[in-house]
């Protein structure tokens, strides 16, 4: 009877275990099948990200001036490195080292990564495959599972500082972060790709098809208006100048009037894009990494002439024969305003005014203009503005508010002094007069050009294809043009003239603004702002060039600093493009 009732309970635990094991069969087949599953696919699967390939950027003749490159990057699993330091009672110090060596890092940095008390890190990353190839060696070599390595990209900039204020530069992610690099970030980006694939226990790829794969984008090439040779050109007589004159800085710009286009562009001291921070401070940073054509603003001082002039011209105020008497000053409201000749021009006509850079006979023309139609015309140009140009971190200056200024505000903004201007807007004036009147946008970049993944181009766009505003009259242009002619390529006096080619143009000499020892804005007595704005030929403008050298130390004036300067990169342009 006992051995029943023991019989009995063994066959009804055996049934109750049976029932039990049965249950959580069927609980893990059919109830939990899809939630177990996808718990054993994500001990086993790994998403990893594809990155889009940059997009490239070529000079308008198709040179390449940046590009990214394939690269890895790698990221520790720190979860699985505190299981693993404690299963093989390890520390931290163990592993440090040999990646320390390998990735080329610091050993207290990668120690540092290693025991932070978040669940992941990032190593390192931009790693080319060589060094890749030799961690995964390392990885098999002690059996580590906490490492991750997945693809990354490299911007490479083939010519080191080349155009680097133009190009800008990119952060660790490949963010565009200054320049077209920053401004085009959208395009160039791309769109990332996905992979979900399956890894053994050492997180390594195994090798037969991912799970899931979804193609990355890769970002559009942009196609400048940037020519490589005139702008390695401007670049070196750029260095010359800043050696010459001991200069603090100097801005060229070469431009196409008739389209906008910018051939070339620099400004000096620049700076690698591969590597802008470099070691410098973060002042020293900040102030060479400013695009300064783009992004700062002076008094124009005699180049401004050219506004006041075209636009007397198109009110009608003056003509081509009107005459001028100049003493060497001239009193407004009390106030004495010299001529940069001091004892005189003495009778002059409209075209020695504009050539002998008379201020006398300037302000004469700003007061039969008077304040209001002076400023309809400089806002026309677009001063007070930006001009829309590609590149980021545009000022808009500051001009003179019509209802608020004086008639000394008046004359000084006549000959360029009180208002501030940026390179680029005063270009964009000079180009307007050049294009028979017509204003257009200044810009770098040409068009965007999509490609697939083996480069066969799918799709391109073209920017800036504007028609342009007309600021004044086709006339009044020709009788601009004529007058610019006559200060410059008519005049043997001028250091931009030339017997080669019929050359166009105004300088400029400026004081810079400073502040003295209480922190007041104030006008340097030694520290002068030398510049040049014209191009050539003067029949049939097809470029045009803008020189400003900051703070030349043996010369002050824009006739003797700047305008050999823009001399030299027309006859240089000539022999190169066939400009007459």
């Amino acid at each position: 009877m006992k051995y029943d009732k023991r019989y009995m309970v063994v066959i009804g635990t055996a049934a109750v275990l049976f029932m039990l094991v049965i249950g959580r069969l069927f609980y893990v087949t059919v109830i939990a099948n899809d939630k177990i599953y996808a718990k054993a696919q994500g001990q086993i699967s790994k998403e990893i990200i594809i990155p889009a390939k940059r997009g490239d950027i070529l000079d308008r003749n198709g040179s390449l001036l940046a590009s990214a490159t394939e690269a890895y990057r790698v990221d520790a699993d720190l979860l699985t490195f505190r299981t693993l330091l404690e299963s093989k009672d390890r520390t931290a110090e163990y592993y440090a080292g040999p990646l320390a060596e390998i990735l080329g890092e610091d050993e207290e940095a990668i120690i540092s990564k290693l025991t932070s008390l978040s669940n992941g890190t990032i190593i390192k990353r931009k790693l080319e495959k060589k060094v890749i190839d030799r961690l995964k060696t390392y990885i098999d070599e002690e059996n580590i599972n906490f490492l991750l390595i997945g693809y990354d990209n490299i911007r490479y900039y083939p010519n080191g500082n080349y155009l680097s204020h133009v190009l800008g530069a990119v952060n660790v992610d490949g963010t565009g972060v200054m320049g077209i690099e920053y401004e085009y970030n959208e395009a160039l980006k791309g769109i990332d790709g996905i992979k979900i694939a399956e890894m053994d226990k050492k997180n390594r790829e195994l090798p037969y098809t991912a799970v899931v794969q979804t193609d990355a984008i890769n970002g559009k090439n942009l196609v400048l208006t940037i020519d490589e040779r005139v702008q390695f050109f401007i670049e070196s007589l750029a260095d010359k100048a800043m050696e010459e004159h001991e200069a603090a800085g100097v801005t060229i710009i070469v431009s196409d009037p008739k389209t906008g286009g910018i051939l070339g562009m620099v400004n000096s001291p620049d700076f690698n894009p591969g590597n802008p921070r470099g070691d410098l401070t973060q002042e020293e940073y900040d102030s060479i990494t400013r695009n300064r054509a783009v992004n700062d603003a002076y008094e124009p001082g005699s180049t401004f002439k050219i506004i006041t002039f075209s636009a007397a011209l198109e009110k009608g105020v003056v003509s081509e024969s009107d005459q001028f008497f100049c003493p060497g000053y001239i009193h407004v409201d009390g106030v004495r305003i010299n001529c940069v000749k001091r004892d005189g021009h003495g009778d002059e006509s409209l075209a020695d005014v504009l050539k002998n850079s008379c201020n006398v006979g300037t302000i004469m023309i700003a007061q039969k203009l008077g304040k209001e139609k002076l400023n309809e015309y400089i806002e026309k140009y677009g001063f007070g503005a930006k001009t829309g140009i590609d590149l980021p971190g545009e000022t808009t200056g500051i001009t003179f508010k019509t209802d608020v200024m004086r008639n000394i505000d008046l004359a000084t903004e006549s000959i360029g002094q009180g208002n501030i201007v940026s390179p680029v807007q005063l270009l964009t004036a000079m180009n307007t007069v050049a294009n028979k009147g017509v204003k257009k946008t200044l810009h770098v970049v040409d068009k965007t050009v999509s490609t697939d993944k083996d480069g066969k181009v799918l799709s391109e766009e073209v920017l800036f294809t504007e028609e342009g505003e007309r600021v004044i009259s086709e006339a009044t242009s020709e009788r601009m043009m004529k007058l610019l002619y006559n200060a410059v390529g008519a005049n043997e006096k001028s250091k931009a003239y030339s017997e080669e080619i019929d050359i166009f143009g105004k300088t400029g000499t400026a004081q810079k603004i400073i502040l003295n020892e209480e922190g007041k804005q104030t006008y340097s007595d030694d520290e002068f702002i030398a510049s040049f704005v014209g191009g050539a030929p003067a029949s049939d403008p097809k470029i045009t060039v803008l020189v400003i050298v900051d703070y030349p130390k043996d010369y002050i004036y824009g006739g003797t600093v700047a305008a050999p300067i823009a001399k030299e990169i027309i006859l240089e342009l000539n022999k190169y493009l066939s400009l007459d």
